[in-house]
């Protein structure tokens, strides 16, 4: 079956360089294992993956990852911990804060669609969001004077 050759990061299209084949004892090889030849050409891993991992269906987000009419949009929190927080399916409220007004609502239940790891130079934290081009839109125009926050939400309509 397949395996990550490194760690991956959450959101990533794995490429060939990025996979290993492994053997395991038929008992052990996990249901959904993917085996050398899957097309992964157009999967999202849903997470972070460590060197070594056996990869299975459930470690890619399921097409479509994007749904139709909607962007892949990633965008920045100052807060790195908010993300740890979030799984790759849950849906989020949006907001956007300046110092001198009140916070306004960006969008309403948008799905979360990758979490990529963290990397030790930047600050805050990336998520990745499967957004309309209007809502992408405002995400662009907040983030250049705004801090966008989020709350997750049991609301998927």
């Amino acid at each position: 079956m397949l395996a990550a050759a490194r760690d991956l990061t959450g959101g990533a299209v794995p490429t060939h360089d990025d996979l290993r084949t492994v053997e395991l004892p038929p008992g052990a090889v996990p249901s959904g294992a993917l085996r050398p030849g899957a097309d992964l050409t157009a999967r999202l891993l849903s997470g972070p993956v460590r060197a070594g991992e056996p990869l299975t269906d459930a470690r890619f987000l399921g097409p479509p990852a994007v749904p139709s009419g909607s962007l892949a949009y990633p965008f920045r929190v100052d807060d790195a911990d908010i993300s740890a927080l979030l799984r790759v399916g849950d849906h989020i409220n949006l907001y956007a804060a300046t110092s001198t007004a009140a916070a306004g609502l960006l969008a309403r239940s948008v799905p979360v669609i990758a979490l990529p790891a963290p990397r030790s130079a930047t600050a805050g934290a990336l998520i990745v969001v499967a957004a309309t081009p209007e809502i992408a839109t405002r995400l662009a125009q907040a983030s250049t004077n705004s801090r966008i926050t989020v709350a997750l939400t049991p609301d998927t309509s």
